[in-house]
């Protein structure tokens, strides 16, 4: 049974369901009232422009060129100019996913009726979304404010038959694959122009890509904890609701409790602790995860409300029929987020590559030296800890915020800016990096568990022991087993830890996202 397109009204628009669109292939629609408010919008400008009112990026030209006044028979080409003066951008293209997901994002804020756009021009870029039409994006030149203009511009000249996308998995020129749609280049009318490249959707696109795909590390994390302190032998009355209680942080409480639960069933939960104390890599997780978890929650809420915004510039009041210029395309908002989010999932990854140094080393945790027969003649896990050490070296580097600079720009018109897809970008790639990270500590502690005698594990990672064990051997000698830490990270992308113990303790971190 085929999905039931997700409707765009500018207001409800979630993280999940544009994830829908981008990596599930879900199609959008715009609502009634969405489209009436289009319509409206564009009345009020059209008004205004046959009583020649002045109106910045309408009958004047940008940024520091807001003192231009363009005549009434230019203002058409003033639209396509912006287009054409403002592609320009370098680096690799962005992520398909990332360019789709700024398209909807744009198409959302459209629907508020706040951008004065023509319905006609809308229609034509949720056509382009719903055919996965996918414009070639160079990934530098946004400053994050006026928001996204350079990627924008990328993206608003396929929509006037100008540039190349990926279209049926081939690039091809965007007239080309308007042909084929049976579709006409939009001819840009005034305000469009400046509608299409002025808002944040690009590194807010990034931005919901980062904070989904953080919830569904920090829930892998739980398991991962759960396997580490099975193979540790670890002390799990520091994840106690009595120590919980007496610090009340609610992401603390919640990931304690998680673990626990996963944990049911375990005769860690029953018999006298090994230790007095774990190492603060186990002992602190709760702690230092919960904090996470909160860091994440705290930028959802910002992302939602990014998603269901309008962000270019100038917008007009319906109420009022005034058109009124502003700073809604500043990105500050998603970058200081993006920014904390990043110190955050840096952390993470910190303390999981700590875990995994604990599991390695013999005069800690007693179990064989890099968790190998034979130590000296095979090396065993040691050199994946290597590899998670250097995964933490690049992300500290990449969770340095880019928020704190600027570059003034336009003449010093525009004389401060976000970097806010900077900061997005970077959170993308080092979420990534913390993904293989929770992977290797997977499959570090299930290579562990080869040498734990007389211990009964939960039902829950007793079965993601054993679907792991279906696809990857127990390590005996050394031997090639890149691959095998791969198909690890991949379940983690693709969820399928979180299905397994899900179908036991329903959602791993309760009402999280």
């Amino acid at each position: 049974m085929e999905h039931e397109d997700i409707i765009l009204d500018g207001d409800s628009l979630s993280i999940n369901s544009l994830i829908e669109v981008t990596r599930f292939g879900r199609k959008v629609r715009i609502g009634e009232e969405a489209k009436k408010r289009i319509e409206k919008a564009r009345e009020i400008l059209e008004d205004k422009l046959e009583k020649n009112e002045t109106m910045y990026g309408i009958s004047t030209g940008f940024g520091k060129l807001s003192g231009t006044i363009i005549s009434p028979s230019e203002r058409e080409i003033l639209q396509k100019n912006i287009i054409r003066s403002h592609s320009i951008g370098f680096g690799p293209y962005l992520p398909d996913e990332i360019v789709l997901g700024s398209m909807v994002i744009e198409l959302n804020s459209f629907c508020k009726g706040g951008s004065g756009i023509r319905f006609k021009t809308v229609e034509m870029l949720k056509n382009l979304i719903n055919n996965n039409v996918i414009p070639l994006v160079p990934s530098i030149g946004s400053l994050g404010a006026s928001g996204d203009l350079s990627p924008l511009a990328y993206i608003a000249r396929v929509l006037i038959g100008e540039g190349e996308a990926k279209y049926e998995n081939k690039v091809q020129k965007s007239s080309d694959i308007l042909s084929k749609l049976k579709l006409s280049p939009i001819k840009l009318h005034a305000k469009e122009g400046i509608s299409l490249i002025n808002g944040t959707h690009v590194l807010t696109s990034f931005a919901a890509h980062v904070v989904l795909d953080s919830e569904n590390i920090l829930k892998n994390s739980v398991l991962a904890i759960g396997l580490t302190l099975e193979t540790f032998d670890g002390n799990v009355n520091a994840f106690s609701s009595f120590i919980m209680n007496l610090r009340p942080h609610k992401g603390q409480m919640r990931f304690a409790k998680s673990v626990l639960n996963v944990l049911a069933g375990s005769d860690l939960l029953t018999k006298q602790p090994k230790r007095i104390q774990d190492p603060y890599s186990i002992r602190c997780s709760p702690q230092v995860h919960g904090a996470i978890l909160d860091v994440i929650e705290h930028s959802k809420k910002l992302v939602e409300i990014e998603i269901n915004s309008t962000t270019d510039n100038p917008l007009i009041d319906q109420a009022t029929s005034d058109v009124v210029s502003g700073g809604n395309f500043h990105g500050e908002p998603i970058g200081l987020a993006m920014d904390y989010l990043a110190i955050a999932m840096t952390e993470l990854g910190n303390i999981s590559e700590r875990r995994v140094n604990l599991l390695l080393d013999a005069s800690i945790s007693g179990l064989p030296s890099f968790l190998c027969e034979n130590p000296g003649l095979n090396s065993g896990l040691m050199m994946i800890q290597y590899a998670d050490a250097a995964l933490s070296g690049e992300n500290k580097i990449l969770s340095s915020p880019a928020s704190i600079d600027n570059t003034s720009v336009s003449a010093n018109q525009e004389d401060h800016v976000s970097m806010g897809l900077t900061a997005s970008k970077k959170a993308y790639h080092l979420v990534k990096n913390v993904a293989q990270m929770v992977g290797i500590e997977i499959y570090t502690a299930c290579q562990g568990l080869e040498f734990v005698e007389n211990r009964t594990l939960s039902d829950i990672l007793s079965n993601i022991y054993s679907y792991i064990r279906e696809k990857i051997p127990p390590l005996k000698d050394d031997k090639l087993f890149d691959e095998e830490v791969y198909w690890v990270i991949d379940q983690i992308e693709n969820r399928s830890f979180i299905k397994i113990a899900e179908k036991s303790i329903g959602r791993i971190l309760g009402d999280v996202l």
